[in-house]
């Protein structure tokens, strides 16, 4: 259970996640606080979000937002294809991979 208002199920999420855990999602302002906490993030269709691209997504957010509020509009999403499951397939496979990795090697290092 969360409380109502704007936002509070992703504070409740970024809060449960820890350093290396796996997250899903395609909202890129919870991405940047899971990617914060160290955790790996992707999107539903397979785009890894990172510290390189995050920063590019959040304004492409702002400004979608802002051509919104001016009474413009914004494409959504395009229909989900067998590529996007396989894109996805993919790179979860090597988020995972490297979830694994980075946990083990940081376990041998520290």
């Amino acid at each position: 259970m969360v409380p109502k208002g704007a936002d509070s199920v992703d504070f409740k999420l970024v809060n449960a996640v820890n350093k290396h855990d796996i997250v899903i999602t395609q909202d890129y302002g919870l991405a940047a606080m899971c990617l914060a906490k160290g955790a790996f993030v992707v999107d539903q269709n397979g785009r890894g979000m990172t510290s390189d691209n995050i920063d590019q997504l959040l304004a492409f957010r702002y400004e979608s937002a802002k051509i919104r509020r001016a009474g413009g509009r914004t494409k959504g999403p395009k229909k989900r294809t067998e590529k996007n499951n396989i894109a996805f397939a993919n790179e979860f496979r090597q988020i995972c991979e490297q979830a694994i990795s980075t946990k083990l090697e940081e376990g041998l290092n520290g």
